[in-house]
C-alpha cells in the first residue's frame, strides 16, 4: 500500500534522480524510486525531462519513476519521430527496454496526447492514466497556440522567440531544480531549456500534434485514469480538460489551484499530493 500522500516527509527521497541512456530506444531519462509500481512520465512540446523533477522526488519513496526527453528534446535524437504514434511507439520501447510491468503513464500537454496514443496501440504496457492539461484536442485550443505554424511569420516568430530566450540561461542556470514552485522561476527555467532546443525539430513536432485531433478516441479507453488540470491553464484551458474526462469512461477531474499550464512545476508539492491519492485510492480498491 502506498502511504498517505499528507505527509510531508514522504516528499524527499534520499537521492536526487538519476540519468542514463536507454540505447535501444535511443531516449535519455531520469529515474527515480527502487521498488513499486512503475510509473512513466512525459513531457509536453518543447519542455524537458527535469520538468518532473519534484514529482520523482515525490514519487520515488513508493514507486519506480521515468521521465524521459522526448526525441526532439535534450539528448534524445529525433530519427524521424515527428508523429504522435511515433513517439509513443519510442515511448513503449522504453518500456520494453526497461522491462517494465505495465506502468503508470502520465502524459503532460502533448505528452497528454501521447500517452493516450500509447494507451491505445499497447493497452498491454499501461495499467493506469493520467492526463495533466492534454492537448488530445489540439484544434480546441485557443488560436494563438498555433502561431508558430502560420505560414507566413509562425516559422520566422519560433526562431525569434528560442533566439531572445538564449541570454536567459546566464540568469536561469541559477534557478535549482527544486525551486518550490511559483510562476516567475519555472517560467524563467523552461524558457532557457526551449532556447537550447532545435528550432527544426520544435516545429515539426508541433505539426505532428496538431494533425493528431485524438479526442474522438478517447472513449476507446478503458483504464483508471486521472485528468488534471492548472486552474488558470490559457493554453488547455480547464473546460478542455472536462471535456476529456467525460470522453474517458470512468475518468476522474481534478484541478491544481494556483497552477497554470504546468501545475507539475508552478504547484510542486500540491500536484505530488493529487497524483499520490491517486495512485493511493487505486492501490486500496
Amino acid at each position: 500500500m502506498i502511504p498517505s500522500p499528507n505527509h510531508q516527509a514522504n516528499l524527499a527521497p534520499a537521492e536526487p534522480p538519476g540519468e542514463q541512456f536507454a540505447e535501444r530506444s535511443r531516449m535519455r531519462y531520469l529515474s527515480a524510486g527502487a521498488s513499486g509500481p512503475p510509473m512513466l512520465l512525459l513531457h509536453g512540446w518543447s519542455s524537458f525531462k527535469e520538468i518532473w523533477w519534484s514529482t520523482l522526488l515525490a514519487l520515488a519513496p513508493h514507486a519506480r519513476a521515468f521521465a524521459p526527453d522526448l526525441p526532439g528534446h535534450g539528448d534524445t535524437p529525433l530519427l524521424g519521430s515527428v508523429q504522435m504514434h511515433q513517439i509513443a511507439g519510442r515511448a513503449a520501447a522504453l518500456c520494453q527496454e526497461l522491462e517494465l510491468p505495465p506502468v503508470v503513464l502520465v502524459g503532460h500537454s502533448m505528452g497528454g496526447n501521447i500517452a493516450i496514443e500509447l494507451a491505445l496501440r499497447y493497452p498491454a504496457l499501461v495499467e493506469r492514466l493520467v492526463l495533466v492539461d492534454p492537448a488530445a484536442q489540439p484544434n480546441a485550443m485557443p488560436s494563438f497556440t498555433r502561431s508558430y505554424l502560420d505560414p507566413l511569420g509562425g516559422w520566422a516568430a519560433l526562431r525569434a522567440s528560442m533566439a531572445l530566450a538564449r541570454p536567459l540561461n546566464l540568469v536561469a542556470q541559477y534557478v535549482p531544480h527544486t525551486h518550490g514552485g511559483g510562476l516567475v522561476r519555472p517560467a524563467l527555467r523552461r524558457v532557457a531549456y526551449m532556447a537550447r532546443h532545435d528550432a527544426d525539430a520544435l516545429r515539426a513536432l508541433l505539426d505532428g500534434l496538431f494533425a493528431n485531433p485524438i479526442g474522438g478516441r478517447m472513449a476507446q479507453l478503458s483504464l483508471p485514469t486521472l485528468v488534471i488540470s492548472g486552474e488558470f491553464d490559457p493554453l488547455v484551458p480547464p473546460a478542455l480538460s472536462r471535456q476529456v474526462a467525460a470522453a474517458i469512461p470512468g475518468a476522474r477531474y481534478t484541478v491544481v489551484r494556483g497552477a497554470a499550464h504546468n501545475p507539475m512545476d508552478e504547484r510542486p508539492n500540491e500536484f505530488a499530493r493529487v497524483l499520490l491519492e491517486f495512485l493511493l485510492g487505486s492501490s486500496r480498491a
